[in-house]
Protein backbone atom coordinates (compact mmCIF):
# COMPACT_ATOMS: atom_id res chain seq x y z
CA UNK A 1 0.00 0.00 0.00
CA UNK A 2 1.49 3.77 -0.93
CA UNK A 3 1.51 6.34 1.74
CA UNK A 4 -0.98 8.59 -0.12
CA UNK A 5 -3.07 5.37 -0.49
CA UNK A 6 -2.71 5.01 3.54
CA UNK A 7 -3.10 9.31 3.80
CA UNK A 8 -6.21 9.42 1.87
CA UNK A 9 -7.99 6.12 4.31
CA UNK A 10 -7.14 7.69 7.48
CA UNK A 11 -8.55 11.26 6.33
CA UNK A 12 -11.25 9.35 5.60
CA UNK A 13 -11.65 7.60 8.71
CA UNK A 14 -11.60 10.72 10.57
CA UNK A 15 -14.10 12.31 8.76
CA UNK A 16 -16.32 9.25 9.38
CA UNK A 17 -14.96 9.70 13.08
CA UNK A 18 -15.85 13.26 13.33
CA UNK A 19 -19.32 12.66 11.79
CA UNK A 20 -20.02 9.94 14.48
CA UNK A 21 -18.83 12.49 17.42
CA UNK A 22 -21.61 14.86 16.02
CA UNK A 23 -24.24 12.12 16.34
CA UNK A 24 -23.16 11.15 20.08
CA UNK A 25 -22.72 15.06 20.54
CA UNK A 26 -26.10 15.91 19.31
CA UNK A 27 -27.64 12.88 21.76
CA UNK A 28 -26.32 14.18 24.68
CA UNK A 29 -27.02 18.31 23.87
CA UNK A 30 -30.10 20.25 22.43
CA UNK A 31 -27.48 22.61 21.07
CA UNK A 32 -25.61 20.24 18.73
CA UNK A 33 -29.44 19.72 17.39
CA UNK A 34 -29.72 22.68 15.97
CA UNK A 35 -28.82 23.17 12.25
CA UNK A 36 -26.45 26.33 12.21
CA UNK A 37 -24.33 23.92 14.79
CA UNK A 38 -24.92 20.37 12.83
CA UNK A 39 -23.67 22.00 9.59
CA UNK A 40 -21.03 23.97 11.47
CA UNK A 41 -19.32 20.93 12.68
CA UNK A 42 -19.72 18.85 9.58
CA UNK A 43 -18.55 21.81 7.61
CA UNK A 44 -15.20 22.34 9.26
CA UNK A 45 -14.51 18.45 9.69
CA UNK A 46 -15.20 18.15 5.72
CA UNK A 47 -12.80 21.27 5.26
CA UNK A 48 -10.10 19.49 7.71
CA UNK A 49 -10.20 16.33 5.16
CA UNK A 50 -9.91 18.41 2.06
CA UNK A 51 -7.32 20.80 3.44
CA UNK A 52 -5.06 17.97 4.57
CA UNK A 53 -5.42 15.95 1.07
CA UNK A 54 -4.81 19.75 -0.98
CA UNK A 55 -1.77 20.65 1.23
CA UNK A 56 0.00 17.35 1.08
CA UNK A 57 -0.48 17.02 -2.68
CA UNK A 58 0.77 20.87 -2.90
CA UNK A 59 4.40 19.52 -1.70
CA UNK A 60 4.52 22.32 1.11
CA UNK A 61 8.39 24.21 1.26
CA UNK A 62 9.57 26.39 4.40
CA UNK A 63 11.55 28.15 1.59
CA UNK A 64 8.15 29.14 0.15
CA UNK A 65 6.98 31.98 2.03
CA UNK A 66 3.49 32.33 -0.28
CA UNK A 67 2.97 28.58 1.58
CA UNK A 68 2.70 30.11 5.17
CA UNK A 69 -1.23 30.24 4.84
CA UNK A 70 -1.27 27.09 3.92
CA UNK A 71 0.99 26.08 6.81
CA UNK A 72 -1.69 28.17 9.25
CA UNK A 73 -4.54 25.78 7.10
CA UNK A 74 -3.00 22.88 7.33
CA UNK A 75 -1.82 23.49 11.05
CA UNK A 76 -5.73 24.41 12.45
CA UNK A 77 -7.23 21.03 10.30
CA UNK A 78 -5.08 18.89 11.65
CA UNK A 79 -5.53 20.00 15.21
CA UNK A 80 -9.36 19.56 14.32
CA UNK A 81 -8.97 15.87 12.70
CA UNK A 82 -6.44 14.79 15.76
CA UNK A 83 -8.94 16.50 17.96
CA UNK A 84 -11.71 14.03 16.47
CA UNK A 85 -9.59 10.88 17.38
CA UNK A 86 -9.21 12.18 21.03
CA UNK A 87 -13.07 13.40 21.24
CA UNK A 88 -14.33 9.99 20.27
CA UNK A 89 -12.35 8.12 22.88
CA UNK A 90 -13.25 10.59 25.29
CA UNK A 91 -16.86 10.50 24.51
CA UNK A 92 -16.61 6.51 24.78
CA UNK A 93 -15.09 6.79 28.27
CA UNK A 94 -17.86 8.78 29.19
CA UNK A 95 -20.78 6.41 28.39
CA UNK A 96 -18.50 3.84 29.71
CA UNK A 97 -18.10 5.80 32.65
CA UNK A 98 -21.93 5.87 32.72
CA UNK A 99 -22.77 2.63 32.20
CA UNK A 100 -20.61 1.64 35.16
CA UNK A 101 -22.15 3.98 37.80
CA UNK A 102 -25.49 3.03 36.52
CA UNK A 103 -26.23 6.42 35.45
CA UNK A 104 -27.86 5.26 31.61
CA UNK A 105 -30.59 2.87 33.70
CA UNK A 106 -33.63 3.94 33.94
CA UNK A 107 -34.73 2.44 37.24
CA UNK A 108 -36.63 3.43 40.32
CA UNK A 109 -34.93 5.51 43.47
CA UNK A 110 -35.38 6.86 46.70
CA UNK A 111 -35.30 10.66 46.70
CA UNK A 112 -31.82 10.42 48.29
CA UNK A 113 -30.21 7.92 45.59
CA UNK A 114 -31.72 9.86 42.98
CA UNK A 115 -30.18 12.76 44.13
CA UNK A 116 -26.65 10.95 44.00
CA UNK A 117 -27.81 9.49 40.70
CA UNK A 118 -28.17 13.03 39.34
CA UNK A 119 -25.16 14.71 40.95
CA UNK A 120 -23.00 12.42 39.28
CA UNK A 121 -24.65 12.69 35.93
CA UNK A 122 -24.41 16.34 36.21
CA UNK A 123 -20.81 16.03 36.74
CA UNK A 124 -19.92 13.55 34.22
CA UNK A 125 -22.35 16.14 32.20
CA UNK A 126 -20.72 19.15 32.87
CA UNK A 127 -17.66 17.36 31.94
CA UNK A 128 -18.75 16.16 28.45
CA UNK A 129 -19.43 19.70 27.78
CA UNK A 130 -15.57 20.75 27.27
CA UNK A 131 -14.49 17.32 25.76
CA UNK A 132 -14.64 19.43 22.22
CA UNK A 133 -12.46 21.93 23.72
CA UNK A 134 -10.04 19.62 25.51
CA UNK A 135 -9.50 17.52 22.07
CA UNK A 136 -8.66 20.49 19.68
CA UNK A 137 -6.38 21.40 22.45
CA UNK A 138 -5.15 18.25 22.70
CA UNK A 139 -4.32 18.55 18.40
CA UNK A 140 -2.75 21.72 18.80
CA UNK A 141 -0.74 20.91 21.82
CA UNK A 142 0.74 18.07 19.63
CA UNK A 143 1.79 20.73 16.93
CA UNK A 144 3.23 22.93 19.13
CA UNK A 145 5.56 20.18 20.50
CA UNK A 146 6.40 19.06 16.98
CA UNK A 147 7.24 22.44 15.88
CA UNK A 148 8.14 24.31 18.77
CA UNK A 149 9.90 22.14 21.24
CA UNK A 150 13.54 21.01 21.48
CA UNK A 151 15.04 19.49 24.36
CA UNK A 152 18.75 18.31 25.02
CA UNK A 153 19.19 15.18 26.38
CA UNK A 154 22.13 14.48 28.50
CA UNK A 155 24.05 11.12 29.46
CA UNK A 156 27.02 10.41 31.33
CA UNK A 157 27.52 6.80 30.51
CA UNK A 158 29.90 4.94 32.99
CA UNK A 159 32.67 2.23 31.76
CA UNK A 160 34.92 0.85 34.47
CA UNK A 161 38.24 0.42 32.70
CA UNK A 162 37.72 3.43 30.39
CA UNK A 163 41.11 5.28 29.43
CA UNK A 164 42.10 8.31 30.82
CA UNK A 165 42.26 9.82 27.16
CA UNK A 166 39.21 9.25 26.55
CA UNK A 167 37.52 10.40 30.40
CA UNK A 168 35.31 12.92 29.58
CA UNK A 169 34.98 12.45 25.94
CA UNK A 170 31.55 14.29 24.56
CA UNK A 171 29.77 12.69 21.38
CA UNK A 172 26.56 14.90 20.25
CA UNK A 173 23.93 13.52 18.24
CA UNK A 174 21.48 14.37 15.54
CA UNK A 175 18.97 12.57 14.07
CA UNK A 176 15.74 12.12 11.77
CA UNK A 177 15.44 15.77 11.29
CA UNK A 178 13.99 15.08 7.79
CA UNK A 179 14.85 18.77 6.21
CA UNK A 180 11.25 19.91 4.62
CA UNK A 181 7.60 21.25 4.82
CA UNK A 182 8.10 20.29 8.69
CA UNK A 183 11.94 20.90 9.35
CA UNK A 184 13.21 24.46 8.11
CA UNK A 185 16.63 25.50 7.88
CA UNK A 186 15.98 28.15 10.56
CA UNK A 187 14.73 24.72 12.68
CA UNK A 188 18.57 23.02 11.96
CA UNK A 189 19.81 26.62 12.75
CA UNK A 190 18.05 25.97 16.21
CA UNK A 191 19.43 22.65 16.67
CA UNK A 192 22.82 23.15 15.46
CA UNK A 193 23.20 26.35 17.67
CA UNK A 194 21.94 23.90 20.88
CA UNK A 195 24.78 21.22 19.45
CA UNK A 196 27.33 24.30 19.62
CA UNK A 197 26.74 25.43 23.15
CA UNK A 198 26.95 21.79 24.28
CA UNK A 199 30.29 21.48 22.99
CA UNK A 200 31.03 17.91 21.60
CA UNK A 201 34.44 16.33 20.69
CA UNK A 202 32.40 14.57 17.94
CA UNK A 203 28.67 14.86 15.91
CA UNK A 204 26.87 12.03 14.92
CA UNK A 205 24.05 12.44 12.42
CA UNK A 206 22.56 9.40 12.22
CA UNK A 207 19.74 8.97 9.13
CA UNK A 208 17.02 10.74 7.58
CA UNK A 209 18.50 14.51 7.18
CA UNK A 210 16.57 15.41 4.29
CA UNK A 211 13.48 14.83 2.60
CA UNK A 212 13.24 18.26 0.24
CA UNK A 213 16.80 18.02 -1.47
CA UNK A 214 16.82 21.65 -2.25
CA UNK A 215 17.25 21.62 1.45
CA UNK A 216 20.28 19.48 1.36
CA UNK A 217 23.08 21.41 0.16
CA UNK A 218 22.53 24.55 2.30
CA UNK A 219 22.10 22.20 5.50
CA UNK A 220 25.79 21.31 4.76
CA UNK A 221 27.21 24.79 4.57
CA UNK A 222 25.53 25.38 8.19
CA UNK A 223 27.10 22.18 9.15
CA UNK A 224 30.84 23.34 7.02
CA UNK A 225 30.06 26.52 9.28
CA UNK A 226 29.91 24.40 13.12
CA UNK A 227 32.39 22.08 11.78
CA UNK A 228 35.15 24.51 13.49
CA UNK A 229 33.28 23.68 17.27
CA UNK A 230 33.37 20.37 16.55
CA UNK A 231 37.35 19.03 17.07
CA UNK A 232 37.11 15.85 15.70
CA UNK A 233 34.60 15.98 13.02
CA UNK A 234 30.58 15.52 11.79
CA UNK A 235 30.08 11.93 10.86
CA UNK A 236 26.60 10.74 8.86
CA UNK A 237 25.04 7.18 8.40
CA UNK A 238 22.13 6.53 6.16
CA UNK A 239 18.74 6.18 6.60
CA UNK A 240 15.85 4.94 4.71
CA UNK A 241 14.53 8.53 3.42
CA UNK A 242 17.73 9.24 1.71
CA UNK A 243 16.90 5.71 -0.56
CA UNK A 244 12.94 7.02 -0.79
CA UNK A 245 14.86 10.59 -1.96
CA UNK A 246 17.54 9.90 -3.87
CA UNK A 247 20.72 8.21 -1.82
CA UNK A 248 23.29 9.07 -5.16
CA UNK A 249 22.65 12.43 -4.53
CA UNK A 250 22.80 12.72 -0.88
CA UNK A 251 26.25 10.58 -1.31
CA UNK A 252 27.49 12.81 -3.86
CA UNK A 253 26.67 16.33 -1.94
CA UNK A 254 28.59 14.46 1.15
CA UNK A 255 31.17 14.36 -0.61
CA UNK A 256 31.79 17.83 -1.49
CA UNK A 257 30.86 18.99 2.29
CA UNK A 258 33.52 18.49 5.11
CA UNK A 259 31.29 16.39 7.07
CA UNK A 260 31.88 12.32 6.55
CA UNK A 261 29.65 9.30 5.49
CA UNK A 262 30.37 6.28 7.28
CA UNK A 263 28.73 3.58 4.85
CA UNK A 264 29.48 0.09 6.24
CA UNK A 265 32.77 1.65 7.24
CA UNK A 266 34.89 3.03 10.08
CA UNK A 267 37.61 5.88 10.95
CA UNK A 268 39.87 6.45 13.80
CA UNK A 269 39.16 9.00 15.82
CA UNK A 270 41.26 9.07 18.88
CA UNK A 271 44.50 7.47 18.86
CA UNK A 272 46.24 5.91 21.89
CA UNK A 273 46.53 2.71 23.96
CA UNK A 274 43.11 2.30 23.14
CA UNK A 275 41.75 4.23 19.97
CA UNK A 276 38.68 5.69 19.84
CA UNK A 277 36.71 4.01 16.69
CA UNK A 278 33.81 5.43 15.08
CA UNK A 279 31.97 3.08 12.72
CA UNK A 280 28.65 3.35 10.70
CA UNK A 281 26.34 1.36 8.53
CA UNK A 282 23.72 1.64 5.84
CA UNK A 283 20.54 1.13 5.96
CA UNK A 284 19.67 -3.15 5.54
CA UNK A 285 16.73 -2.54 3.40
CA UNK A 286 14.96 -5.62 2.13
CA UNK A 287 16.29 -7.13 -1.04
CA UNK A 288 13.39 -6.38 -2.66
CA UNK A 289 12.90 -2.44 -2.16
CA UNK A 290 16.09 -0.95 -0.51
CA UNK A 291 13.90 2.18 0.68
CA UNK A 292 10.68 0.11 2.38
CA UNK A 293 10.36 -0.14 5.80
CA UNK A 294 11.07 -3.60 5.95
CA UNK A 295 14.66 -4.68 6.33
CA UNK A 296 17.02 -7.61 5.88
CA UNK A 297 18.52 -9.41 8.79
CA UNK A 298 21.50 -11.12 6.64
CA UNK A 299 22.23 -7.19 4.95
CA UNK A 300 22.19 -5.67 8.19
CA UNK A 301 24.63 -8.71 9.58
CA UNK A 302 26.48 -7.83 6.23
CA UNK A 303 26.52 -4.04 6.72
CA UNK A 304 27.87 -4.65 10.45
CA UNK A 305 30.40 -6.88 9.87
CA UNK A 306 31.94 -4.55 7.10
CA UNK A 307 31.53 -1.64 9.79
CA UNK A 308 33.25 -3.64 12.32
CA UNK A 309 36.56 -5.03 9.75
CA UNK A 310 39.74 -4.29 10.53
CA UNK A 311 39.35 -2.36 13.92
CA UNK A 312 41.18 -3.20 16.81
CA UNK A 313 40.23 -5.74 18.81
CA UNK A 314 40.73 -3.42 21.71
CA UNK A 315 39.81 -0.39 20.12
CA UNK A 316 36.31 1.27 21.79
CA UNK A 317 33.68 1.28 19.30
CA UNK A 318 31.06 3.93 18.93
CA UNK A 319 28.80 2.21 15.92
CA UNK A 320 26.19 4.99 14.19
CA UNK A 321 23.08 3.32 12.58
CA UNK A 322 19.68 4.45 11.59
CA UNK A 323 17.75 1.45 12.12
CA UNK A 324 17.45 0.14 15.65
CA UNK A 325 17.53 -3.14 15.54
CA UNK A 326 21.20 -2.48 14.93
CA UNK A 327 21.18 -2.09 18.92
CA UNK A 328 21.38 -6.11 18.86
CA UNK A 329 24.25 -6.27 16.66
CA UNK A 330 26.11 -3.68 19.07
CA UNK A 331 24.78 -5.67 22.45
CA UNK A 332 26.23 -8.87 21.00
CA UNK A 333 29.51 -7.81 20.05
CA UNK A 334 30.24 -5.60 23.29
CA UNK A 335 30.12 -2.24 21.18
CA UNK A 336 30.02 0.16 23.94
CA UNK A 337 28.15 2.34 22.64
CA UNK A 338 25.40 2.63 19.18
CA UNK A 339 23.61 5.49 18.40
CA UNK A 340 20.24 5.38 16.36
CA UNK A 341 16.96 6.99 15.46
CA UNK A 342 14.25 6.11 12.92
CA UNK A 343 11.49 5.43 15.32
CA UNK A 344 11.03 9.38 16.00
CA UNK A 345 10.35 7.69 19.69
CA UNK A 346 6.47 6.61 19.10
CA UNK A 347 6.03 10.16 18.38
CA UNK A 348 2.42 9.89 19.90
CA UNK A 349 3.69 8.98 23.54
CA UNK A 350 0.23 8.11 26.13
CA UNK A 351 0.92 7.47 29.62
CA UNK A 352 4.45 6.46 28.72
CA UNK A 353 3.86 4.20 26.32
CA UNK A 354 4.22 4.35 22.72
CA UNK A 355 0.55 4.23 20.61
CA UNK A 356 3.07 2.68 17.70
CA UNK A 357 5.74 0.33 19.74
CA UNK A 358 6.93 -1.50 16.40
CA UNK A 359 10.31 -1.91 17.34
CA UNK A 360 12.52 -4.19 20.34
CA UNK A 361 14.06 -0.92 20.78
CA UNK A 362 11.85 2.15 20.41
CA UNK A 363 13.65 5.29 22.50
CA UNK A 364 16.07 6.29 24.86
CA UNK A 365 18.41 4.56 26.41
CA UNK A 366 19.25 0.84 26.77
CA UNK A 367 21.93 -0.89 28.84
CA UNK A 368 22.50 -4.70 28.47
CA UNK A 369 25.55 -6.67 29.61
CA UNK A 370 27.79 -3.04 30.79
CA UNK A 371 27.43 -1.62 27.48
CA UNK A 372 24.88 1.24 26.06
CA UNK A 373 22.59 1.82 22.85
CA UNK A 374 20.59 5.05 22.15
CA UNK A 375 17.32 5.35 20.15
CA UNK A 376 17.20 9.00 19.77
CA UNK A 377 13.68 10.84 19.10
CA UNK A 378 14.63 12.58 16.46
CA UNK A 379 14.85 15.98 16.00
CA UNK A 380 12.24 16.60 13.27
CA UNK A 381 9.72 14.87 11.59
CA UNK A 382 7.73 14.16 8.32
CA UNK A 383 4.09 14.29 9.78
CA UNK A 384 3.89 17.76 12.50
CA UNK A 385 2.64 15.78 15.56
CA UNK A 386 4.30 14.57 18.66
CA UNK A 387 2.30 13.88 21.70
CA UNK A 388 4.66 13.38 24.97
CA UNK A 389 7.84 13.00 22.42
CA UNK A 390 9.05 16.43 22.18
CA UNK A 391 11.94 16.66 19.35
CA UNK A 392 15.88 15.92 20.93
CA UNK A 393 19.15 16.27 20.06
CA UNK A 394 21.01 13.70 22.58
CA UNK A 395 24.64 14.67 24.12
CA UNK A 396 26.74 11.31 25.56
CA UNK A 397 29.31 11.71 28.31
CA UNK A 398 32.07 8.91 28.61
CA UNK A 399 33.66 8.57 32.06
CA UNK A 400 34.62 5.89 34.19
Amino acid sequence: MSFFIMMFILLVIAGLIGWLNYLLLERRFAVYRKPVVRYTYLVITASAVVVMMYTRGRNLSPMNPDDEVYYWLLYMALAWLVGQFVLILLQLFCYVTEWLLGLRKARPATPQSNQSVMTRRSFLTGMATVLPIISVGTGAKGIYEAQAEMVVQQYRLTFPNLPDHLQGFKIGQISDTHLGPYFSLDRLNTALQLVKEQKPDVLAITGDFADDLRLLKPALERLDQLQPSIPLGIYFCIGNHEYIRDAERFRAEIAKSKAVLLENDNRLIVAGSQPLYLLGVDYPGSDVARSALDISVNRRLQCFAAANQNTPTNAFKILLAHHPDFLIDGFAAQIPLTLAGHTHGGQLIIGGKSLFNTHVYMRGLYQENGVYGYVSSGAGHWFPLRLGCPPEISMFTLTS
